[in-house]
């Protein structure tokens, strides 16, 4: 009888081992830098989200008569632009129906945005950022912060938008100065 055709081969050869681990290393090389990169392209697309609601903050200080707040629930993790309506007498805050409200991505911590007002950091869940159209707007920052980025979006009192500055890059805002202050009343501008 001849009893090796009828042995059946149980194992992988070394060589077969080799070529599997080779194939499964070249796959996660080619995925997992697009894994990476997705949570990097959503912080860029949430510091944008965030500058338009902060802009639409700054249009509506400007051209409405209605008041216009910003808030942030940590709790939530919702930023959002609110607008003051009235019902039978009452005033309130309500969102602003224009501007749906950010939610941060779930892979941010709750203090990963932060608002400060005139350089003190401000707690907006209970009273927003507000500003009434016509008076003096102070200088509103908001502030993301992930791993190794950070943006900050700043909004000063006499701009009509807000300036980002992304991982160290963007345009300073520019902020006024008083000449006469500084002793250089008599230059050109």
């Amino acid at each position: 009888m001849n009893f090796a055709c009828a042995s059946h081969r149980k194992a992988f050869t070394l060589l077969e081992i080799i070529i599997v681990v080779i194939i499964i290393g070249i796959m996660s090389a080619m995925i997992l830098p697009r894994l990476a990169g997705n949570a990097s392209r959503e912080f860029t697309l949430t510091v944008e989200r965030v500058t338009d609601i902060v802009l639409m903050y700054a249009h509506r200080n400007i051209t409405s008569n209605q008041p216009s707040a910003l808030q942030y629930n940590a709790n939530l993790k919702e930023f959002a632009l609110l607008t003051k309506v009235e019902e039978d007498g009452e005033r309130f805050w309500e969102f602003d129906p224009l501007a749906k409200p950010i939610v941060l991505p779930s892979w941010l911590d709750q203090d990963a945005l932060a608002i400060y007002v005139d350089g003190d950091l401000t707690d907006t869940s209970q009273w927003p950022v507000t500003s009434t159209p016509g008076e003096a707007r102070p200088l509103i920052e908001v502030m993301l912060q992930w791993e190794n980025r950070s943006a900050v979006i700043s909004l000063p009192t006499h701009a009509i938008g807000p300036k980002v500055w992304l991982d160290g890059e963007g345009v300073e805002p520019l902020m006024p100065i008083d000449l006469d202050a500084q002793g250089r009343g008599r230059e050109e501008w």
